[in-house]
Order: structure tokens, then sequence, then C-alpha cells
């Protein structure tokens, strides 16, 4: 089955080289980028999003709250997020980012799935 992404940021052209790192790193990967939490389709299952909303906001969101209850790995990014830190239910993808952070942060939810899977 293949590794599904979501990518929701307001800067498209940041979107979109997100979405090529991705991509990149696994070629068979499905990625779907939008601009905001809602334009990613209910029925999709996402084992990482990467999402440009402050932690409070992204907590309150129903899509974002309904992605975490299915396990999805949530990554923010932009400077709420950076001045909050990471948590147990995000990581933080610091600007201006590099492949290498994207690919450590993808290696990192691999790693997370393998141990719920072993789990």
């Amino acid at each position: 089955m293949r590794a599904r992404y979501f990518v929701a940021l307001k800067h498209v052209v940041i979107a979109q080289d997100l979405a090529q790192t991705i991509l990149d790193h696994d070629p068979e990967a499905e990625v779907v980028v939008g601009r905001r939490p809602e334009d990613l389709a209910p029925d999709h299952r996402i084992c990482v999003a990467f999402v440009g909303l402050a932690p409070d906001r992204a907590q309150a969101h129903p899509v974002i709250r309904a992605l975490l209850e299915q396990g999805t790995r949530l990554v923010l990014l932009g400077e709420e997020a950076e001045a909050a830190g990471e948590s147990q239910d995000w990581w933080v993808l610091s600007r201006p980012f590099t492949s290498d952070a994207v690919l450590a942060l993808l290696a990192r939810a691999a790693e997370e799935r393998r141990g719920q899977v072993a789990g």
C-alpha cells in the first residue's frame, strides 16, 4: 500500500517544494497538497500531515483532530509552531527547512509506525 502524505500550506511554492522532497524520497507515495486542512478529502488515510497552523489552531481544527484520531503524525510549520516546540501530538519542521530535515522527519515517522506495529 502506498504511503499517503498531506501538505497544507498557504504558500503554494513551499508546499510544492515539500511535496517534491517527499516524492524524491518515496516515488510511490501519494502526496495531497492543499492550502488548508479542509482541502483533504475525509476518506484519505494519511501517515504524515505537514500543516502550516499554530498548535492551538491545529488542535482545535476538526480535520486535524480527525487525522490525529486515525494515527496520523502531525508536523507543524510556522512561527507559532517553532515558538511552542514539539509535543506528543505534533512535531515541528523549522524554517527554512532543508531536504535533510524533511527526510529526517519522514524516517522518524516511519520508525514510529514500525514501533506501533511491533508493540
